[in-house]
């Protein structure tokens, strides 16, 4: 396999104009396979955050994208999207994704090929009329608007960049609000070549922008005035800052916090079904996503065979190069990550934590950690979120005991239920505290078209999906003429 990358160069796009981020941060970003430095990390200086902050601004209020009627500004889309159907586009962001994030090869080559479809989606929206309709009124019709708040700031994560961060933009864009994307300083290639994309397509200066950099840069776009929505993919901690820093204005906040998500496999499941479903919720992205699989629950008359059939499937996995075409599963991001993910496996083994795990380990130097169930716990202890391949595993004896143990966190992000009996399923699925429930399956992207992925509690606040993200950066105006009005102003 050859080891030779280029990775694209880092730059900011500032109004219109390419322009390399000014401060050195002193350190590289890494292979995520070996621990070689790849590139190196680089701060926006606060005189480019500025010039970004200042052309968003002038865009809004000179309201010129915000007027551009919808189909005009769904063609522009669907021109971002036809340049991102290059192949040039694809290889670049696949590989890049994979190197720096550790996600696999095969993974990140389906999110970039999906990229373009996330824009002719936004533009599929404004060409149904969405943002402008006219409802029936007792004295004529009444219209209808939707219009943007005003500049939107778009944070993204490390992991799933790409499609992240393009359903961050695609949206904010169909809504008519100029936007500023701040991605993870670990993985920002693929906004790069969003931004060469967007300007190639001729999106007009300002519209949107991308200001590469750390966390400080961030939360300095966030607490200025000029910012009116913030939509913040990432953990707990930067979401309860951003709230706070908009609290006092009430700027609207789209926060996604992660989750740690239960999979509930009733006597009556299919265990075949349930084993593949607890591999996937464990490998998919490394376990390095917000809707994994975080605590595995399990009627007590079933464990062993379950846990048995899980074993044997992850034995078989491949656990290697990101970018071996063989690889079933990758490396952590970086050392960081590894290091805390490592601590949390070691924090649950001294609360009496037995680990389960049947995966090799490659002969690498990255960042790898076997997928790992943790059993023998007290549910007390398995309350946190482990960003990570490692989930812990509970026993009930009946559905209330489930119940319990599946509401016994403060996050709300995903479920999944298996079993036979399908009423009973949806029944117990109803009552789960949690923004979706996937059935017998492991897939929530799947449950229907249009659906809003929510939520609840400590998992943050909104809903996605093309229509809710859409909308999340409006607000509704109503025009229409009122039964006083037509009396005489009565």
């Amino acid at each position: 396999m050859n080891r030779d990358y280029s990775l694209p160069e880092l730059t900011n796009y500032i109004d219109g104009v390419f322009s390399a981020p000014t401060t050195s941060r002193g350190h590289y970003l890494c292979d995520a396979n070996s621990g070689e430095p790849l590139q190196e990390r680089r701060n926006s200086d606060a005189g480019q955050v500025s010039n970004a902050l200042e052309a968003a601004d002038r865009i809004h209020a000179e309201a010129t994208w915000e007027e551009t009627p919808a189909h005009e500004r769904a063609t522009v889309l669907e021109n971002i999207a036809e340049e991102l159907s290059g192949e040039t586009y694809a290889d670049t962001i696949s590989t890049a994704d994979s190197l720096t994030s550790g996600a696999i090869i095969r993974t990140t080559r389906k999110m970039a090929k999906i990229l373009p479809m996330v824009f002719r989606g936004a533009a599929a929206y404004l060409r149904e009329g969405h943002l402008e309709q006219k409802v029936p009124g007792p004295c004529g019709e009444v219209e209808y608007l939707r219009r943007p708040w005003g500049p939107a700031l778009l944070i993204a994560p490390w992991n799933g960049p790409t499609a992240i961060a393009s359903h961050k933009i695609a949206s904010a864009l169909a809504a008519g609000a100029p936007c500023i994307l701040k991605p993870s300083e670990f993985t920002p290639h693929s906004a790069v070549m969003m931004a060469r994309a967007a300007h190639r397509a001729g999106l007009p200066a300002g519209t949107f922008q991308l200001v590469l950099g750390d966390r400080t840069v961030g939360a300095t776009m966030v607490e200025d005035p000029r910012i009116k929505a913030v939509s913040f993919t990432g953990g707990l901690a930067g979401g309860r800052a951003i709230a706070r820093a908009c609290a006092d204005d009430f700027i609207p906040t789209q926060l996604e916090l992660g989750g740690n998500n239960q999979l509930v496999v009733f006597e009556d499941a299919d265990l075949d079904k349930a084993a593949t479903g607890i591999a996937y919720g464990l490998t998919n992205l490394n376990g390095q996503w917000c809707r994994a699989l975080g605590r595995l629950l399990v009627h007590e008359s079933v464990k062993d065979a379950l846990l048995d059939k899980v074993l044997s499937l992850l034995s078989s996995l491949r656990l290697g190069h990101s970018l071996d075409e063989q690889s079933d599963m990758g490396p952590l991001v970086h050392r960081g990550h590894f290091e805390q993910v490592q601590a949390d496996i070691e924090r649950l083994q001294a609360k009496g934590g037995q680990l389960l795990c049947s995966t090799p380990l490659p002969d690498l130097k990255g960042n790898f950690i076997a997928p790992t169930l943790v059993d023998g716990c007290q549910p007390a202890d398995t309350r946190e979120e482990i960003f990570g391949p490692v989930a812990a595993v509970h026993t009930f004896r009946n559905d209330e005991e489930a119940l319990t143990l599946a509401n016994g966190t403060d996050l709300g992000l995903a479920g999944y239920v298996y079993s036979e009996n399908t009423e009973r399923a949806f029944a117990f699925a109803r009552r789960m505290r949690t923004g979706g429930v996937k059935i017998n399956g492991y897939s929530l992207l799947s449950i229907g078209q249009g659906t809003p992925r929510g939520a609840w509690g400590l998992s943050g606040l909104g809903e996605e999906g093309h229509a809710q993200s859409i909308e999340f950066f409006t607000g509704a105006r109503v025009i229409g003429v009122s039964p006083q009005d037509a009396l005489g102003g009565r």
